[in-house]
């Protein structure tokens, strides 16, 4: 099965036997936006993907990352009224969005236009292991080997946007000197914050003093990180 979301999306759609403008309606959109998430101009938002699997009757994991069973081919549909397993399903997810970030380069404000996906996890475990608002979270992929052999080029990290006041120490997405970059922080007793890679040779750390915070932007902490084997 395609791993883009919008054929993924197309896929389930015409295995309902919907139209584009039949299921824009269902889902209380345009049926040009609903056009713009098949062919991949847009990126439907967390909420709406919710819909989405209620209405199509396909496993939000499957929506998601494409890893799990493809829905079959029905002629039925479920209305927002009627309950559904993949409806129940979706609500044990949680869809976190991933971002196309560019670190170790040139940073910017994050902007809802950089959202190139959205990936599941589970509700109970965001909330009971990592004691995290899901609201909060962002996906991004790491590029650089500036955090070796801890963090790799192209590993997916899970990012907590939630303010932290005073600052932990960890590992963070940080933008600061308008770079946006994952290093770790350490926090010093006289307030100033040591910025560090884990790799020596190619990561020269850097210590900010404390009225020179404001040259450093906390976009997040990292929380979780995947990898391919």
């Amino acid at each position: 099965m395609d791993k883009k979301l919008n054929n993924r999306i197309c896929y389930a759609r015409k295995s309902t036997r919907l139209t584009q403008k039949e299921l824009a309606k269902l889902l209380e959109i345009s049926e040009p936006t609903m056009n713009h998430y098949e062919t991949g101009k847009r990126v439907p938002s967390a909420s709406l993907l919710g819909k989405m699997v209620s209405l199509l009757k396909c496993d939000p994991g499957w929506l998601l990352t494409g890893n799990e069973p493809a829905p079959a081919a029905s002629t039925a549909y479920a209305t927002p009224s009627q309950p559904t397993d993949s409806k129940a399903s979706a609500q044990n997810f949680i869809f976190v969005p991933q971002y196309d970030l560019k670190t170790e380069g040139t940073g910017e404000t994050i902007q809802s236009r950089q959202i190139v996906d959205h990936l599941a996890f589970k509700r109970d475990w965001i909330l009971s292991d990592l004691k995290i608002d899901p609201s909060r979270l962002i996906l991004v992929s790491s590029v650089g080997d500036a955090m070796e052999p801890t963090v790799r080029t192209g590993d997916l990290l899970l990012v907590d946007r939630s303010p932290k006041s005073p600052l932990e120490d960890g590992i963070y997405l940080i933008q600061i000197d308008q770079s946006l970059s994952v290093k770790r922080l350490e926090r010093r007793v006289d307030g100033s914050v040591t910025i560090r890679g884990d790799n020596p040779k190619a990561s020269q750390g850097e210590s900010i003093p404390k009225n020179e915070l404001a040259r450093l932007k906390n976009i997040g902490k990292v929380v979780w990180m995947g990898r391919k084997i």
